[in-house]
């Protein structure tokens, strides 16, 4: 299963899961096109956080 990607916003500073975004995504159709914005402050200015730890490759 793969995990959820979290999002920070960078003017107010909450964390957000993928999820929440297209929520927030369904009820701006309106607009005629989509983009992610904070669903807190309406921000579109948004960092992905890195995954903690390492990622083991195999060796050629």
């Amino acid at each position: 299963m793969e995990e959820d990607i979290l999002y920070k916003c960078w003017m107010c500073g909450k964390v957000f899961r993928r999820s929440d975004v297209e929520a927030f995504e369904a009820r701006e159709i309106g607009e005629g096109y989509a983009f992610i914005r904070c669903p807190a402050c309406g921000s579109k200015i948004i960092t992905k956080i890195r995954r903690e730890g390492f990622k083991r490759v195999k060796a050629i």
